[in-house]
């Protein structure tokens, strides 16, 4: 992988954040000021373990040889070769024999975003976007554009490679956090 420039929009990032410090937080009040801790662990800790794989963890990581999308509990890696379409209908996706791979990182933004947008920016030109997705002011629209740049520039030199790695420990984790705060609430 070489010239690796990795997408994550800031505010998927602040955003993460801000929802760990927040749960965190809650569990740190009942450490202090008492209440059901075991409850308050199992729910926040869910709570903030979600906020990591819903914001923090998903990323797409561009280089010259081709591209690595890394959602929740997927990672699929592509060389440019393999992929057949970029598209941003619902988020930055890639088209690999004939199967549709969406990037959890760069989701499209809704039908309200074409408000903030110039009328030009949508009408066909010669660099302008055609739909809404395709915006440069949407992450979805500047996943896609990095992409399509990497992708024009490929020279393919290597063997062509595509990998898709499955990890659903991130998920159990997660259930067992809801299990253990709904058992206490129970209990």
């Amino acid at each position: 992988m070489t010239k690796s420039e990795k997408f994550r929009p800031g505010s998927a990032i602040a955003s993460g954040w801000v929802l760990i410090a927040f749960f965190v937080g809650f569990i740190i009040q009942s450490l202090f000021y008492g209440g059901d801790i075991l409850m308050t662990i199992g729910i926040c800790g869910a709570g903030a373990f979600g906020s990591y794989l819903l914001f923090l963890k998903p990323y797409v990581l561009l280089f010259d040889e081709g591209i690595k999308i890394v959602n929740p509990t997927k990672e699929i890696t592509a060389t440019w070769d393999l992929v057949e379409e970029i598209e941003t209908r619902y988020s930055m996706s890639i088209q690999i024999n004939d199967r549709t791979y969406y990037a959890w990182a760069a989701p499209a933004p809704s039908g309200r975003h074409s408000r903030r947008m110039n009328k030009s920016d949508l009408f066909p030109g010669a660099d302008s976007a055609r739909r809404v997705g395709d915006s440069l002011q949407s992450d979805s629209g500047v996943c896609a554009y990095m992409a399509n740049i990497r992708r024009k520039n490929f020279t393919g030199v290597s063997a062509s490679e595509f990998e898709i790695i499955s990890d659903n420990t991130s998920l159990y984790i997660f259930v067992a956090l809801v299990c253990i705060g709904i058992a206490a609430a129970v209990i």
